[in-house]
């Protein structure tokens, strides 16, 4: 007796594609959460220097592209995007959210928003900020005292990571191409870690 094979359905080419960059996302994330730990560790061996007056200093950033935080045009966290977060401070041994920097310093994590460049000016800025309060309330569930220690930026598209190419008369389709790729990588959530530093005891300067 012969046994029928029975074939699993076939997948589009779009969803097969999503499966793959939902995957090649989540590999990425847990190598910025590797990175995060590793260059934390870093930074307390170097927190004795950071009272001298030398200033803020950025010592980690993060470039989150929205396109994986939230769907188009919404500024609600999607699945993929709680993932994310959950990955990158759902484990309280990272150290991730602990600020205490031994009265030698401050740290901060400063929150930003970026648009890109379609739309009004005045919208980019609103949606700017609103993805990147939503992003602080995600952040918050794993960190009790967070509230003390962020900074919200909004910046519309005024600090683009990628330039959109000029394009006059009708765009080629590599031209459309090449501006679609500069937008998607000017849409995003920038988090970055900034250790502040602080003015010893008794030290009257600017008094």
């Amino acid at each position: 007796m012969r046994r029928r094979l029975i074939r699993a359905p076939r997948r589009s080419p779009r969803a097969l594609w999503a499966i793959i960059y939902i995957d090649l996302m989540t590999q990425i994330m847990a190598f910025f959460v590797i990175l995060w730990q590793i260059e934390r560790k870093q930074a307390v061996v170097e927190r004795p220097s950071l009272g001298t007056g030398i200033g803020d200093q950025t010592v980690r950033m993060v470039n989150l592209p929205s396109d994986v935080l939230f769907r188009s045009g919404k500024t609600e966290l999607g699945a993929e995007g709680r993932e994310v977060f959950a990955r990158l401070f759902g484990d309280p041994a990272s150290g991730v959210l602990d600020f205490d920097q031994g009265g030698l310093a401050q740290r901060k994590l400063a929150i930003h928003g970026h648009t890109d460049e379609v739309g009004k000016k005045e919208d980019n800025f609103r949606l700017g900020f609103e993805r990147a309060w939503n992003v602080y309330q995600e952040i918050r569930k794993y960190g009790g005292e967070l509230s003390d220690h962020v900074i919200i930026c909004t910046h519309a598209d005024n600090t683009p990571a990628r330039v959109v190419p000029a394009v006059p008369g009708q765009p080629t389709e590599d031209q459309r191409a090449a501006i679609a790729r500069a937008r998607a990588a000017n849409r995003r959530i920038t988090i970055e870690d900034i250790v502040v530093g602080t003015r010893p005891a008794g030290d009257g300067a600017g008094e």
